[in-house]
């Protein structure tokens, strides 16, 4: 009778097979390539951190190929760069877009070395709503997985049990498991990057650090402001230092966090209403949101 280990193994081989055909090694590092997903015709999607050098890389193409690669934009905050290959001819990745995910679904992160495919299964460990990253960026959703990356594989193809892109894999968004950058971040970032080449950001120009209110009815904590830039939107609005931000566009402000998500690049020219103390009294103020300058 036929093995079933036997037949899973088959089926596996195939799927990691199928999936490596969008899947190409990027060499823009010392020792290690990286892994990288052809996400839209010519464009590439791979983890940041994996790219050491803005000039000379080079990928090695599903066929075997060597190409030059050009840096289109990298934004460290979602871990993600994007890069651009001329007359690139291999399959783009077909995306789970109607996928709900589960924790407990079988996921692949299929990547690939100068030699071959590389693979590694697990499961989706656990999946929770949007997030902020502690490198500053913004996640539409958190996949978390169970599954340890091959050190070629960041950047990798997360694809679920039908072989369609769930995300691409990267060990940098926490310090304990694998995330999956979900497809909705990555077409959101890779959109900007490809049309500005960077990511604009939201900005008001304060700064701000948690306090505690000890007399406040409602409230246990807020955002008390330290400094205000010449000329920014929190200026102009005329917040000054001292001032406590208790609320943000409807929403409570605990902690710098919560004034961060607020500020993607579709907020920039938006009004927002902020509440706060001044004083020790109760004040509403209206800020338009500005573009952070560049560094």
């Amino acid at each position: 009778m036929p093995n079933p280990l036997t037949s899973l193994s088959g089926q596996l081989t195939e799927l990691v097979s199928e999936s490596a055909k969008s899947v190409v090694a990027i060499h823009a590092r010392h020792r290690f390539a990286s892994s990288g997903v052809h996400w839209t015709p010519g464009i590439i999607v791979t983890a940041d951190h994996a790219i050491r050098r803005d000039e000379d890389i080079n990928i090695t193409a599903p066929n075997g190929a060597t190409l030059s690669a050009e840096l289109v934009g990298r934004y460290p905050g979602a871990d993600l760069a994007v890069l651009r290959i001329e007359n690139f001819d291999a399959p783009v990745a077909p995306r789970a877009e109607n996928f709900d995910p589960q924790p407990g679904n079988l996921v692949l992160a299929v990547g690939r070395s100068k030699d071959s495919a590389i693979a590694s299964m697990g499961l989706l460990g656990s999946i929770s709503g949007p997030s902020s990253t502690w490198r500053g960026g913004y996640l539409d959703q958190v996949l978390r997985l169970s599954l340890d990356l091959h050190p070629g594989a960041s950047g990798a193809a997360v694809v679920n049990a039908e072989g369609k892109l769930i995300g691409i894999a990267t060990s940098v968004l926490s310090r304990v498991s694998v995330f999956a950058i979900p497809l909705a971040t990555i077409d959101r970032v890779a959109g900007q990057l490809i049309k500005h080449g960077r990511i604009p950001r939201g900005y008001l120009g304060v700064g701000l650090q948690p306090i505690v209110l000890e007399e406040h009815p409602k409230q246990r904590q807020g955002l008390i402001v330290i400094s205000v830039s010449a000329d920014s939107p929190a200026a102009r609005a005329g917040t000054v230092i001292g001032d406590i931000l208790l609320e943000l566009g409807d929403r409570a402000t605990h902690s710098p966090d919560d004034v961060h998500m607020l500020l993607s690049s579709q907020s920039i020219g938006s009004k927002i209403r902020a509440r706060i103390l001044r004083g020790g009294e109760p004040k509403e103020i209206e800020l338009t949101v500005g573009e952070r300058p560049p560094k």
